[in-house]
């Protein structure tokens, strides 16, 4: 017997080749349908997505009509929202400044000596809750354009600045004589800072005014000259007006 591996193979018949007609165990005919049409679904929404994006003469444009309509929204709304605010700060305005004056009364702006006969404590915390008071009208939730919540917030941040003098007014009143002194300097540096605040909203308000059509609108809290606060310019109240009817502010705000 020929131990020759190659003559061992000759008399043998061929493996057939199993490779060939190989499917996975679950293909069928409908299988391959719908993987074809896969194929072609994705391709076609691939063709429609760049034709869509990629194509310069059929992009879609904003309607000008629509784009109008939104920014004149916008824009009365910035209006009412300043005519609000004119009405807010000129009712705080009218309750501040007799407060103030008080409180100047016995804590000069001009920078001579504080009286020492303070007044009542019920008379203290009165100018106190005024203050409190004023700066409620300032509390609106109703967020607008960058000018207007930066004029809102510089009015706010100086009535607090004010009601935190007030404070540390009474707090002297009330101290022994050795912190008393640097109470009241403190109430007077935090009155001055108040003021100054205030001018810088209230220029930045009638600035805010003019732009919506209201004209010019002066609300500035008493100051010293040479204070560093702002002063109003020489313009008339109202002028610069674009509308009709009285000027905001006159309705009970």
């Amino acid at each position: 017997m020929s131990t020759d591996p190659l003559s061992s193979q000759q008399g043998k018949t061929p493996s057939p080749d199993r490779t060939e007609g190989v499917h996975s165990a679950n293909s069928n005919p409908t299988t391959w349908w719908l993987t074809g049409g896969s194929v072609l679904l994705v391709g076609a929404v691939v063709a429609s997505v760049v034709f869509f994006f990629g194509s310069g003469d059929d992009q879609v444009t904003p309607d000008p009509a629509r784009v109008a309509e939104l920014e004149a929204s916008a824009d009365t709304r910035h209006v009412d929202q300043v005519s609000s605010l004119i009405g807010h700060t000129r009712a705080a305005h009218e309750e501040l400044v007799p407060a103030l004056e008080s409180l100047n009364g016995v804590l000069p702006a001009d920078g001579s000596a504080p009286s020492e006969d303070f007044p009542d404590e019920e008379e203290i915390d009165g100018w106190l809750g005024t203050v409190r008071d004023a700066g409620a009208h300032f509390a609106l939730d109703d967020s607008g354009r960058t000018d207007f919540n930066v004029t809102l917030a510089g009015l706010d941040g100086s009535v607090d600045l004010l009601g935190s003098a007030v404070s540390a007014y009474a707090a002297a009143a009330r101290a022994d004589e050795d912190q008393r002194t640097e109470l009241l300097d403190l109430a007077a540096d935090l009155r001055d800072q108040a003021v100054t605040a205030w001018s810088v909203a209230a220029t930045q308000l009638d600035m805010v005014s003019v732009d919506a059509g209201h004209g010019h609108i002066h609300l500035y809290l008493p100051s010293e000259p040479g204070s560093g606060a702002l002063q109003p310019d020489e313009a008339e109240e109202g002028e610069g007006a674009t509308g009709d009817g009285p000027p905001p502010g006159h309705d009970g705000h």
